[in-house]
């Protein structure tokens, strides 16, 4: 499973990690004792079979939507404790009409992994999916070229108006 599938089905790393557990009932069902060492973790499904995650991830405020890189949140420290980024995001700030305020929502929690340990995990992630990739995997669809043109090649009905430019000006 990989970032594309997460895309194409709009289903979460959590729902993903449950379809290779079952996956792996299945292939031990089939296969038997042969795919007992399979793993039902999603981070160590990608490394055995060498699958690389393409997606940039970001993180978003709950609150006015500004993005932040993940590592920004994730690595926010104050007097060289870690501690929880807020949104810094201010709304109209060139406007004399209103007062300048930032959004301050936190971005982050912290979790204790251990007794002396804390992670700072981010409330939102938002996956991104660089142009370059899309462009590419738009590409790579059996048809793509025809279905650039689509459009001119249509029949038309004469008295169905289905794009601006079925009509004269």
């Amino acid at each position: 499973m990989d970032a594309l599938h997460w895309t194409r089905f709009n289903i979460t790393e959590i729902a993903t990690e449950a379809l290779i557990k079952f996956m792996k009932l299945v292939l031990i069902e089939i296969g038997g004792n042969n795919f007992r060492d399979f793993s039902d973790l999603i981070y160590l499904t990608k490394k055995t079979l060498r699958l690389k995650d393409q997606f940039h991830s970001l993180v978003p405020c709950p609150k006015c939507y500004k993005l932040y890189q993940k590592q920004e949140v994730t690595n926010f420290q104050q007097n060289g404790i870690p501690a929880i980024m807020t949104c810094r995001h201010i709304e109209f700030p060139n406007s004399s009409l209103r007062n300048s305020r930032s959004c301050n929502t936190p971005l982050s929690r912290k979790i204790s992994v251990s007794a002396n340990q804390i992670v700072i995990h981010p409330n939102l992630i938002f996956p991104f999916f660089g142009i370059w990739q899309q462009i590419a995997t738009m590409y790579h669809c059996p048809g793509f070229e025809s279905h650039l043109r689509y459009w001119a090649n249509r029949s038309q009905s004469i008295n169905l108006l289905t794009d601006i430019y079925d009509s004269d000006v």
